[in-house]
């Protein structure tokens, strides 16, 4: 099976060598990864200007590592349509450094990585693993072998439709004290979110956009709370955003006049307010 990782945290990043050490023996590896942190890109791609990729000494044998100078989207397009000498069989993004739950998943590079993959007809992972209370690094360990668990089942023919792409938060917790796993649908990370503003010298200002996550009472079956309680949580997600559900209520809410107006209606410099 060939795999191709990336993630949003750098090359040198400890969850993307937790993977690499656990999967190698597995799979044939190709990693493509940031050059640097690419947090908070979601699906960012580069367009107008080049990107520098450099191929590296692999950390074991058998392995193709690239440091690439772009965003995990960059990285995933470079190696499928450039540095893959044969198309990879799963696209797998991460570990994170922290969750991707709920509304998270839009700003995420970690699952912007794995959502490009599957929008190249990859299928695709993204792996979070939750940062612990006590301050330690998260059990990136943890995380791998869950990720391989995913990988195994693969090889033993799991698929998902070809919009889907599975999102899966693992607790800082060893495999063994994990409670379980949990197909679950995204709940709602509420923020406290600021602006500080400071001033240089020059007197320009600078804004700095922060803040943490409220505590909240997650709503059950979701992944904010699956994680809460000890358990992996795996949520399928997809890049479709049409609200189907909708469509034929707007078209009935809508005024007719405007549903009925013709293409070759006022040129826009005759539009009036």
């Amino acid at each position: 099976m060939h795999i191709l990782l990336t993630n949003d945290d750098g090359v040198e990043a400890p969850g993307l060598r937790a993977l690499v050490e656990v999967l190698a023996p597995h799979a044939r590896l190709t990693v493509v990864a940031p050059d640097r942190q690419r947090s908070a890109m979601g699906l960012a791609i580069t367009l107008h200007s080049a990107l520098q990729v450099d191929e590296l000494d692999p950390p074991l044998p058998g392995i193709a590592l690239y440091r690439c100078s772009g965003t995990p989207t960059d990285c995933v397009a470079i190696a499928v349509y450039a540095l893959c000498s044969t198309p990879p069989d799963l696209v797998i993004s991460g570990i994170n450094d922290g969750p991707n739950l709920g509304e998270d998943i839009l700003y995420s590079g970690t699952v912007g990585g794995a959502i490009e993959g599957r929008i190249l007809a990859v299928p695709s992972i993204a792996v979070s693993a939750l940062r612990p209370t006590d301050g330690l690094v998260p059990a990136y360990q943890t995380a791998a072998q869950v990720t391989a668990r995913l990988v195994e089942a693969w090889q033993r023919g799991l698929r998902v439709p070809e919009d889907v792409v599975l999102n899966v938060n693992v607790p800082s917790l060893t495999l063994a004290r994990l409670s379980g796993f949990a197909v679950t649908t995204l709940g709602r990370r509420d923020y406290e979110a600021e602006v500080r503003i400071e001033h240089d010298t020059e007197g320009r200002h600078h804004y700095w956009i922060y803040g943490g996550a409220r505590d909240t009472s997650p709503a059950p079956d979701t992944d904010v709370a699956a994680v809460a309680s000890g358990k992996v949580s795996i949520t399928p997600i997809t890049y479709r955003l049409t609200a189907y559900r909708f469509v034929h209520d707007l078209q009935r809410i809508l005024p007719g006049d405007l549903l009925s107006a013709r293409p070759d209606a006022p040129a826009d410099d005759e539009w009036r307010p």
